[in-house]
């Protein structure tokens, strides 16, 4: 090519306009129903506004094939895929509790004794045990002037949320919103004027009633069943009152309040101020609100998911977001905002309910306890019994050894597990288990199972086992639980709506590790670097120099 022919290109590429850049959105939701399973939108359906889930229906994409791929379906560790696209195998969170063996103390996964409450005096905070970044740790990094902010019921699920690197996480502590200094030095004055407002006072004494005919929930079964929790003297039956076995408000008002729709209302509430006070989605730099409805997993777990209450929450739940999106849409405009919207994990049916359904289901309740004691016997029969103990610590699916009662026999801590490996494997409700020994080769193999995915080398107990579906392992008489690889803990809503999706319903298979990258992409950044998951590029709308 010759000079003047290099000259007439370069011209004709400069008369070219450039293509403009569709600008990402200026706020980001990302909200965490706890325990809300992909059924419960169909169930419900009939019952839903056409302003909150149906918005996101109708107007958004909904993958009905979304699911976590790991084992471990517990509230933290769910919280901490969405937001770093990484699994417990990177990220660390193996569970909301576990046994920490350098310190022979059980390990809370938002613990920090360095980083003190702000707003009450409790046990520190923070997202320290939380190993990987999350999407707003990588905004913070994109452009410091994204604000990241979170609020929610419980500690872990604004945390985990939040990441590393967030402006505020605020959660409940009783009746009040608290954070942690990791955060913030003092609570801002519009939280501080929230919490002196009495508004967590006018629910005591308060009355939860169906806010459906009554006929409504006649699929639910009945409304009080023998299986079913009763809560700070709420009773098992509508109506439920609040406070019912105290004059003033106190511990059973507070543990009340969290198994009642009123505190999802609170959290919603202080979400809009901070919007408003914040000025979140206020400029073209994006910004990230992270909201945890905690209520319906404190329900779920008391009543089940049969139950009218599980019912009535998920239909609440419906005209609550209604109203927050009507919020954001004068405040800002939708056109402006992008929405996810998912579960951290589903729930297991109460057992004796699947029993009293289905004999030949084989539902069992088993106590955490009870499998720690028969660990224990198994233990005293191989090796004689023990100083103390042979089992320091057993939760779902962990169990661990007290570490100085085997070298003080002088037995090999892999002797230990393939024996109590070998012997739990054949009880009749497990399907697997595996040392950690086991379960290392695996990982360093780069295997990605469910369980390989949920163990983390460091934090992982001696033994894992697997139970078999409709087994429920709880400390718990009553209720139900999760924390299981199988489909009705695993399986979960996938939700978007908002600028660079194209609107639809969409079967092809999503892991929630997929919301990370693909919110990476929709807003320019760089992926969290430990993230594994895949972008949603078959619900991205065309857009210009994407």
């Amino acid at each position: 090519m010759n000079k003047s022919h290099i000259v007439a290109l370069a011209s004709l590429m400069l008369a070219v306009p450039a293509q403009a850049q569709e600008p990402p959105p200026r706020l980001v939701v990302v909200i965490a129903v706890d325990q809300l399973r992909e059924d419960y939108l169909d169930r419900f359906a009939p019952h839903f506004g056409s302003g909150g889930f149906r918005l996101l229906f109708t107007r958004g994409a909904r993958f009905t094939d979304a699911s976590f791929v790991h084992a471990g379906t517990m509230t933290c560790p769910g919280h901490a895929v969405m937001m770093t696209g990484a699994h417990a195998a990177i990220h660390g969170i193996i569970g909301n509790d576990w046994w920490n063996l350098d310190k022979n103390r059980k390990e809370y996964c938002g613990r920090d004794d360095d980083a003190p409450l702000v707003g009450i005096v409790r046990e520190g905070r923070s997202p320290r045990n939380l190993i990987a970044s999350t999407v707003g740790d990588e905004m913070k990094l994109s452009n410091r002037h994204s604000k990241v902010i979170t609020v929610s019921g419980k500690d872990r699920s604004a945390i985990m949320l939040g990441g590393k690197s967030a402006d505020a996480v605020y959660w409940m502590e009783d009746t009040l919103f608290v954070s942690s200094r990791y955060y913030l030095a003092e609570l801002p004055a519009w939280v501080k004027r929230y919490n002196a407002s009495g508004e967590a006072a006018r629910y005591f004494g308060a009355r939860w009633d169906r806010l459906l005919p009554e006929p409504a929930y006649a699929s639910q079964g009945p409304d009080d069943a023998p299986w079913e929790r009763n809560v700070s003297g709420m009773g098992r039956a509508f109506p439920h009152v609040l406070g019912a076995t105290e004059r003033v408000p106190g511990p059973a008002y507070f543990k009340a309040l969290e198994y009642s729709p009123f505190q999802n209302e609170m959290v919603v509430d202080l979400a809009i101020e901070a919007v408003r006070e914040e000025r979140l989605g206020a400029d073209s730099v994006p910004d990230l609100l992270g909201i945890g409805l905690s209520g319906n997993d404190h329900i779920g777990h008391a009543f089940g998911p049969d139950s009218h209450e599980v019912m009535d929450i998920t239909v609440r739940t419906d005209r609550l977001l209604s109203r927050f999106f009507a919020f954001l849409d004068a405040q800002i405009g939708l056109d402006d905002v992008l929405i996810v919207l998912t579960s951290d994990h589903g729930v297991a049916p109460v057992p004796e309910a699947a029993h009293a359904a289905s004999p030949g289901l084989g539902a069992l309740r088993l106590l955490d306890d009870e499998v720690k004691t028969a660990a224990e016997t198994i233990m005293t029969e191989r090796f004689g019994p023990p100083a103390r103990q042979w089992i320091a610590y057993h939760d779902y699916p962990w169990l661990y050894f007290d570490e100085s009662e085997l070298a003080g026999r002088g037995i090999a801590i892999g002797t230990a597990e393939s024996a109590l490996r070998d012997a739990v494997a054949q009880f009749e409700y497990v399907t697997h288990a595996w040392t950690r020994a086991d379960l290392r080769v695996q990982h360093a193999a780069g295997l990605s199972s469910p369980t390989v995915l949920s163990f983390h080398p460091d934090r992982s107990g001696h033994v894992t086992y697997e139970t078999r579906p409709w087994v429920v392992v709880t400390s718990e008489r009553d209720g139900t639980t999760h924390g299981t690889p199988w489909a009705y803990d695993r399986s979960v809503p996938l939700l978007w709506f908002g600028r660079g999706i194209r609107p639809g319903e969409y079967a092809d298979a999503a892991s929630i590790a997929d919301i990370a990258p693909t919110l990476s992409r929709l807003l320019r950044i760089e992926r969290p670097p430990a993230a594994t998951g895949r972008v949603l590029t078959e619900m991205l709308a065309p857009q210009r120099n994407w």
